[in-house]
């Protein structure tokens, strides 16, 4: 019996098999010059990335004969399936199809075909709570990529409620991915509204004013050894199996990789760029702000900067393009040498203080609405905690 139930619904959920309700068949496993045109097919990404699947929002598009078609439709009501993974966790992860308009699907993928009554976002949850998740992974074979078959999932057992039953929890689910999906998209609004910005104020399409109107002075030319103070000196590598876990940040090149028992800057606001191991193309993550009390790593470059502000200077070196200056690739690094010789166009201390307070002020949007995210996905998580046995 779960712990939560609808008024009205009383007695056990009936256990039964997974293959009395689909038909369980394997994808279309297609030449290369066949891909790109004809009916949309679902892949692994169309399953791990939607609550749900439409024909609007699969990626991938497949052209086959007419026989292979017929054979491999997903159709209203059908669960779709990872068959192969690189982790146990995410093998056999369950999918659903809601659209009348029929899509195909991949090699990647099994198809459970609806033959039996069901509510399809009832048995999608279903299969997707922890317990099942668990049963699934550990029922896949292989060591280094994981494989389900179609046998394991015709035999895993769901406990059914009557189809009315089934009916309002999908319903409840449903409404669920319905308002995280809006409240994503309006995540996906602000990143572009931001986007939108920094292309405007770094190609100085945007300017700022004084408290007169009047223009800021142009821009100047600036080499990064003039913005900065390097303190590259100060940081410190430590191999994993010797770190003490502690409650301060230890830095590398994208940002916090561990906590550890000690630190080496105490209340000292830095930005940190990558050195080795980072992305560096625009809108990437190639430097990060780090303050309080923290631990650096030989694998990010340490600045700061008396007259320019660090904000100002972290978003323009996410917009900015600096794969031209990385070297090497395995690792590629940005060297120390490389990254004093960038410049960029520096507006006065004033209206980077402008850009910068604009910019993180989306921020703290963007930071919000992801808080909003989650406590949703939380939510969910709780209900299907005490919703599904």
């Amino acid at each position: 019996m779960p712990e939560l139930r609808f008024p009205g619904f009383e007695g056990e959920w009936e256990e039964k098999k997974l293959g009395e309700f689909c038909e369980f068949n394997n994808g279309i496993n297609a030449k290369k010059e066949q891909y790109g045109m004809g009916r949309k097919f679902i892949n692994v990404l169309d399953i791990l990335n939607n609550n749900f699947i439409t024909y609007e929002n699969i990626i991938g598009k497949v052209s086959v004969p007419e026989n292979v078609e017929k054979n491999n439709k997903v159709e209203f009501g059908d669960l779709v399936f990872l068959r192969s993974s690189e982790t146990r966790e995410d093998v056999g992860l369950c999918n659903v199809y809601l659209d009348k308009n029929y899509a195909l699907y991949g090699g990647f993928i099994i198809r459970g075909k609806k033959v039996s009554d069901y509510n399809p976002i009832f048995l999608k949850e279903a299969l997707n709570i922890p317990k099942k998740r668990y049963e699934i992974g550990s029922a896949a074979g292989g060591s280094t990529r994981f494989n389900v078959s179609q046998d394991i999932l015709r035999k895993i057992n769901v406990k059914f409620p009557p189809i009315e039953e089934q009916q309002k929890i999908g319903d409840l689910f449903s409404k669920l991915d319905r308002q995280i999906e809006l409240e994503e998209q309006k995540l996906e609004l602000l990143q572009q509204q931001k986007k939108g910005y920094m292309q405007k104020i770094f190609s100085q399409e945007l300017r700022f004013k004084d408290e007169n109107g009047n223009d800021y002075p142009e821009w100047e030319n600036k080499f990064i050894k003039d913005i900065f103070i390097f303190e590259n000196n100060r940081r410190k590598p430590i191999t994993s199996s010797l770190r003490e876990k502690g409650l301060y940040p230890y830095y590398g090149a994208t940002g916090i990789i561990d906590y550890v028992k000690d630190y080496l800057f105490n209340n000292e606001e830095r930005l940190l760029i990558g050195e080795d191991g980072a992305k560096w193309g625009q809108f990437e993550t190639s430097s990060f702000i780090a303050n309080g009390q923290y631990w650096v790593n030989n694998h990010a470059h340490v600045v700061k900067s008396n007259d320019h502000n660090l904000f100002f200077m972290n978003y323009y070196l996410n917009f900015k393009e600096l794969r031209a200056f990385v070297t090497g690739n395995a690792p590629a690094k940005l060297t120390h040498a490389n990254l004093c010789n960038i410049n960029f166009k520096i507006p006065c201390l004033t209206e980077q203080d402008k850009v910068s307070a604009l910019l993180k002020s989306i921020d703290n949007k963007m930071n919000n609405q992801m808080n909003r995210i989650e406590l949703l996905k939380e939510r969910k998580k709780g209900l299907l905690q005490k919703m599904f046995v």
